[in-house]
């Protein structure tokens, strides 16, 4: 492999960590290659898809609001893509007997997930009632990797159910694929007012992200009702401790932030584009240096 080009597309891209995790990845393993941000509106994403793809990338992280959309430009989908619904990661693939590439399209927010997740909570997801706050793109990996996971019931909170009701409906084909006994609920979020049957909560809306990070899901009052047992995990990385987890600290429940999931997801699309394996001394190095700049320019 000559020279790794790589990038991202998304609109807007400000605040993407990935250029600095794919070169700390690259220099890590010793690899030639680049990792640039293209943002796309998304009028523009089949044609610049095209002259991406012929200026010699050899894959691309989707962000939003592409998700969904990129999925009909594919060749192929992973069955983790074809089951979430969303593609996060494309690959190029060159058909030199062809003359043209593969584009194939692949999910691996649901990976990135379920490795981020503490291997106690993992152990226990069979008899775990988790409560979901959000029904967008991140939402439906998590959801995915929670029912392959087997977890006993998932209740997602959102402030228009109506809005909502396709997670549920995918949901339920999805269990159906992976013959999982997942119970899943839809409610809205202003109806939740007691979290004492929840073994966990996982934020995947964006409130509480920088700027606005004076900002919570819920209100704090709440969370006093989850068992001492519980865990509270926050998708956002920006910044590592949001308002939701501190309130969870200062109760002294279990707090987890989104970091090793940005990390995870993009060390599973990093293989796929080397075909090299990440080792766990490098993903724990690029987890130091993703948080020092975190730590150190948090808003940048």
């Amino acid at each position: 492999m000559d020279f790794l080009k790589l990038g991202i597309i998304g609109y807007p891209l400000t605040h993407s960590l990935s250029p600095l995790l794919h070169a700390e990845l690259m220099r890590g393993l010793g690899l030639a290659g680049e990792y640039a941000k293209y943002e796309l509106p998304p009028d523009q994403l089949r044609p610049r898809l095209r002259e991406l793809e012929q200026q010699g990338l050899r894959g691309l992280n989707v962000t939003i609001p592409h998700k969904v959309a990129v999925m009909q430009a594919m060749d192929w989908l992973s069955p983790q893509a074809e089951l979430a619904g969303a593609v996060n990661t494309i690959v190029f693939e060159a058909q030199a007997d062809e003359g043209g590439f593969k584009r194939s399209g692949h999910n691996t927010d649901i990976a990135g997930f379920m490795r981020s997740l503490p291997p106690q909570v993992v152990a226990a997801l069979p008899h775990s009632h988790l409560l979901i706050l959000g029904a967008g793109g991140s939402a439906r990996a998590v959801m995915t990797g929670l029912i392959e996971a087997r977890t006993q019931a998932i209740t997602f909170a959102v402030r228009n159910p109506a809005k909502a009701l396709s997670i549920t409906s995918d949901g339920q084909l999805i269990k159906k694929t992976l013959n999982s006994p997942t119970q899943l609920n839809l409610v809205a979020l202003e109806t939740v007012s007691d979290l004492s049957g929840f073994a966990g909560l996982i934020n995947t809306t964006p409130v509480g992200m920088y700027p606005q990070i004076e900002d919570g899901p819920i209100a704090p009052s709440l969370l006093d009702s989850l068992p001492e047992t519980a865990w509270v995990y926050d998708l956002i990385y920006r910044p590592l401790e949001t308002r939701l987890l501190q309130q969870t600290q200062a109760i002294g429940l279990t707090a987890v932030n989104g970091l090793d999931m940005l990390i995870y997801q993009g060390v599973c699309a990093f293989e796929l584009w080397s075909s090299r394996q990440v080792p766990d001394t490098l993903v724990n190095a690029v987890r130091h240096s993703l948080q020092q700049q975190l730590e150190t320019s948090p808003h940048h």
